[in-house]
């Protein structure tokens, strides 16, 4: 509404102007009337012979009258038979003669180009410009293809092993964060005397310390099949535990256990602190701890698309995740594959900071098209997905342990992100259509 009324602006269109216009045209014909009555009385009495006016035509006699035209733009006259077909007709007939086609947008028909131009800065001053050029599109597909590179180069898979008899190496950042004697230096320098303060109800190692009530668990998964060890949900389920004095695990066929424990409950604020010191007792150990809610991945007996044997024989998520943890899948290696959504996050959102700062745009403009930039980033980590799917399956022969958690996990937040500032948007266009339609009804 503010773009038409940014129009009739333009076009100086005053309706009450052209109705005054219109009373005063009929004034001056009713006296131009009155004064031909006149003036045929007074050459009758002179005996020279007068027609009569002409009769009106019966308005139910269809009568083709020229249409009125005011400037570039000629008012039709409309059938008053009440004839909804004919009105139909008309229309597209009056469309097709100015070569209207409503297939398209009809305001960018009629009106004048640089008008539209006017119209459209106007309105991406006032709302943001979220429309894409072509160095947009450059810049997330050069983003997306070069988080992908990396994928393939750096990021790889965890460690150096062999996968349905094929040898694959692993990555080489991951080999370097997981060496074992760099690994047990830093521990011992940093982590070790967290040790005995950090002693928590959650740690059985082997399905005989749980009581025989955890089936699979051994040294090499507990802290996988521990929800305390998870750095996500630890804070929430392995605090639980340390305040009750138990352990919740999950077994070999993905139920959740809790197992009661002789270990005195702590106060929350104790809890917390022995958490956070417990974790980092373990994540410089050999088996480290699994990434960021991986843990979930064992609830249930779902199906995967992968097969861990020659058979062919497509194994449960759970078999999966204990496959992919075993296999180097920690805490570390989720530090490397942040990587691919980090590059793709810098790229787009530094070449979006530049573009601002080049073109003198300020912290408002930036606000109002940010959902330009969610859905900039949202094609980003869309591209550098596609990309960890087509390693695992094409490259490294559908290993699990080729998959990137990390850019996985950084969809949700993209997408959320995206259709918040998407909705967000649109209430701000609503909400300015609402005032105009309330200026005009009030003008």
């Amino acid at each position: 509404m503010t773009e038409l009324q940014g129009l009739f602006d333009q076009l100086q269109f005053d309706l009450k102007d052209v109705l005054e216009r219109e009373l005063r045209v009929s004034d001056t014909l009713d006296s131009v009337e009155t004064e031909l009555d006149a003036v045929r009385a007074r050459l009758q009495a002179m005996g020279i012979p007068v027609s009569p006016p002409q009769p009106q035509p019966d308005s139910a006699t269809p009568v083709s009258v020229e249409a009125p035209s005011y400037g570039r733009y000629a008012v039709p006259m409309l059938p008053t038979d009440g004839d909804f077909d004919q009105l139909v007709r008309l229309a597209e007939a009056k469309l097709d003669l100015l070569g209207v086609d409503l297939t398209q947008d009809p305001l960018q028909q009629v009106l004048p180009s640089g008008l539209i131009t006017r119209s459209l800065r106007s309105y991406a001053d006032e709302h943001g410009d979220v429309s894409w050029n072509n160095t947009d599109w450059t810049v997330v597909l050069i983003a997306g293809a070069l988080a992908t590179l990396l994928e393939i180069v750096l990021v790889r898979i965890p460690r150096d092993s062999t996968f349905l008899g094929k040898q694959y190496a692993g990555s080489p950042l991951t080999n370097w964060l997981q060496d074992r004697d760099r690994a047990r230096g830093i521990h011992d320098h940093f982590f070790k005397r967290f040790e005995k303060l950090a002693k928590v109800p959650y740690d059985a190692a082997t399905t005989k310390a749980t009581g025989s009530l955890v089936s699979g668990m051994r040294p090499a998964t507990h802290r996988l099949q521990s929800f305390g060890h998870d750095p996500a949900m630890g804070f929430l389920v392995g605090v639980a535990d340390l305040m009750h004095g138990t352990g919740t695990y999950i077994d070999k066929a993905g139920q959740l256990v809790q197992v009661a424990t002789d270990a005195a409950p702590i106060d929350l604020i104790n809890a917390l602190i022995t958490q956070v010191r417990h974790l980092l007792s373990d994540v410089y150990t050999p088996a480290g701890i699994p990434p960021p809610l991986f843990s979930l991945l064992q609830l249930g007996q779902v199906d995967s698309p992968f097969a861990l044997s020659p058979s062919g024989v497509k194994v449960p998520w759970t078999d999966v995740a204990r496959y992919m943890y075993t296999n180097g899948y920690d805490l570390r290696h989720y530090f490397t594959m942040g990587i691919t959504p980090g590059v793709v996050s810098a790229v787009i959102r530094g070449y979006w900071l530049l573009t601002s700062y080049a073109t003198g745009g300020t912290a408002a403009q930036r606000k109002r098209e940010h959902a330009k930039l969610t859905s900039m980033l949202l094609l980003g980590h869309t591209i550098a997905t596609s990309g960890t799917l087509l390693k695992t399956g094409l490259i490294f022969g559908m290993n699990p342990a080729a998959l990137n958690y990390n850019q996985i996990c950084a969809m949700a937040p993209a997408t959320i992100a995206w259709l918040q500032e998407a909705i967000a948007r649109d209430r701000r266009i609503n909400q300015a259509l609402e005032k105009e339609w309330e200026a005009l009804l009030t003008e």
